[in-house]
């Protein structure tokens, strides 16, 4: 069985998942899960629309943190915050090609969401061993990064499902299982 892709279906579930991640900036600031929506956006988009909806959703992340939630407005911050949409477009991309590859990692998505959330990772941890603030990457913290984005990636995948079932011509069909 391999996992089939939801086609096109316009920009309702950009919209879902952008409404999602501002309640997510709004309820959890600091554990957004850059990740499970990169893998979701991956999963259930085109590469291109999947780029623009996390674009859009870190930069409202970043709106809502700096305007609102009080980041501190400094040159670190901002290299922090321009370092997490390198490292969830990387994410993203890598989570699409992935997805793309013959078997068995067409149909492995547990697989390749850990793939990306460590190329995530990786990607942020490269980042601070130039900038500062690798005390961040202990095991505990990266623990409970992966356990919050794993949770939001299954209710981000519930969620397509709700949506496409209850308003298939809004949303586009599910993801599908299909014969290999």
């Amino acid at each position: 069985m391999i996992l089939s892709r939801t086609p096109d279906a316009g920009i309702a579930w950009q919209l879902a998942l952008a409404a999602v991640a501002v309640l997510g900036t709004l309820a959890i600031a600091c554990m957004m899960p850059f990740v499970a929506l990169a893998v979701a956006a991956a999963l259930t988009m085109p590469r291109t629309r999947a780029a623009a909806t996390i674009t859009a959703i870190w930069a409202t992340n970043q709106l809502l943190g700096f305007g609102l939630l009080g980041y501190p407005l400094t040159g670190y911050a901002l290299s922090w915050g321009g370092a997490l949409l390198g490292a969830s477009l990387g994410a993203m991309l890598l989570a699409a090609r992935l997805f793309d590859a013959p078997r068995p990692l067409s149909y492995a998505f547990p697989l390749v969401f850990l793939a990306a959330f460590a190329a995530f990772e990786i990607a942020l941890f490269g980042f601070a061993l130039l900038v500062g603030g690798t005390e961040t990457f202990t095991p505990t913290i990266v623990l409970q990064l992966l356990t919050n984005d794993v949770l939001w990636f299954a209710g981000l995948l519930a969620l397509h499902g709700v949506l496409t079932r209850a308003a298939p011509r809004v949303f586009g069909p599910g993801l599908a299982l299909r014969a290999a």
